[in-house]
């Protein structure tokens, strides 16, 4: 790409983003996408129904005032707004990793200086762990009965520790803005009778703009340097995130399931692009207390490629012996898959000057992993706040 950002694909998407808010905009859209186009479906669970003396609801995407209408705080885009409804919110972010992993083997800092794992020769450095922090400030407007706009603003403050092959140790840090993140949720379909419960799928369709830096530079034991990618804070690339969400609800019990997917549009002005990825998430909550708390589990599923391309100005070798400085260096040892269990809590508070107010924690571990080589992930735990107005 000779170090210039392809403006073909992240044009084309943005083009592809602009006509359809466009078109939602200029319409008379008062229901979801698919209302009317499946009346097959719909007459014969009328029908069922009618057996039992109830009706069928069509097209209904409110959900009533309950801690558990919104999905755990860790998942984002997972519900729609009403026409003219705003939602602000605020999250803290915690991710902390320990211990290196290649495949699913658990590796010790030697095997990875001294033994050469995962590859060959070892490396002169190793990670030994990372603190990951971001602060995520979010808006939610309900454009019309059929689009809700998104808004994420990421702030991140990472560390990651090293150690050296003689056994000396350094810590390097990153802080700034990340990738700003704009998009909607289009509303798909709804039904919903007594014995039925409700069920309610959503299109998510957003995209990010590279303002996070690729670029992060600090004091190593080879001087102030650039940083290897787990320290960047943003890709570099415009990237799409296309995915599907669908909510049940009965009784006191909720739960959801939704997939999104994580598209790079061609290399960044670094010559390199982070791998697609995608992720599945599987959740369910129950009104322990009605109208004021839930509890909530759910199962997410991460997956995730090696980088293409390389930063020329990361240092992968020594210039005096050429012997690997650290695995982070190297963008096909970044790819990996995951799978968390997470445990959350949402509290809802009565509304107070026409807000509706939210509290909610969520915090897990991996039950699986598999790395091409790479700090492993040991816990994950998002605090967050949200008004609806």
């Amino acid at each position: 790409m000779n170090g210039v950002l392809n403006p073909v694909k992240p044009g084309m998407i943005f083009v592809f983003f602009l006509f359809c808010l466009t078109w939602a905009g200029t319409q008379e859209v008062h229901a979801a996408l698919l209302d009317g186009l499946l009346d097959d479906v719909e007459e014969s669970l009328a029908e069922g129904l009618a057996e039992k003396g109830e009706k069928l609801t069509t097209g209904n995407f409110y959900t009533d005032d309950k801690p558990n209408a919104h999905a755990p705080i860790g998942m984002m885009g997972d519900h729609t707004h009403e026409a003219g409804e705003v939602m602000f919110s605020y999250r803290l972010m915690h991710m902390f990793m320990e211990g290196n992993r290649y495949g699913t083997d658990r590796l010790t800092t030697d095997e990875v200086t001294m033994m050469g794992r995962p590859v060959p020769g070892g490396y002169l450095v190793a990670p030994e762990s990372m603190r990951m922090w971001m602060h995520m400030f979010g808006f939610m407007y309900g454009w019309n009965d059929t689009v809700t706009l998104t808004l994420m603003v990421p702030y991140l403050n990472n560390s990651m520790d090293h150690v050296t092959r003689m056994g000396g140790k350094f810590t390097t840090r990153s802080e700034g803005f990340g990738d700003i993140r704009f998009g909607s949720l289009w509303r798909l379909w709804a039904v919903e009778a007594p014995s039925l419960g409700a069920h309610r799928f959503h299109f998510n369709l957003s995209m990010s703009i590279p303002t996070g830096s690729i670029e992060p530079t600090d004091q190593t034991p080879m001087g102030n340097i650039r940083l290897p990618y787990p320290m960047h804070l943003g890709s570099g690339t415009f990237d799409f995130y296309p995915g599907i969400t669908y909510g049940g609800e009965m009784g006191r019990a909720t739960w959801g399931i939704q997939a999104i997917g994580t598209l790079r549009a061609g290399n960044n002005s670094n010559d390199f692009s982070k791998g697609d990825a995608y992720t599945i998430n599987v959740h369910g909550a129950y009104e322990v207390i009605p109208d004021t708390l839930s509890g909530s589990v759910r199962l997410s599923w991460n997956h995730w490629e090696d980088y293409d391309g390389m930063d020329p100005n990361i240092r992968t070798n020594h210039p005096m012996n050429q012997m690997r400085i650290v695995q982070t260096a190297f963008p096909d040892l970044l790819g990996g898959q995951r799978l968390d269990v997470l445990f959350g809590i949402n509290v809802l508070f009565p509304d107070f000057m026409g807000l509706e107010n939210r509290l909610a924690v969520e915090g897990g571990f991996p039950i699986y992993q598999y790395l091409d080589g790479q700090l492993e992930t040991d816990s994950v735990v998002t605090f967050g706040w949200q008004a609806v107005y």
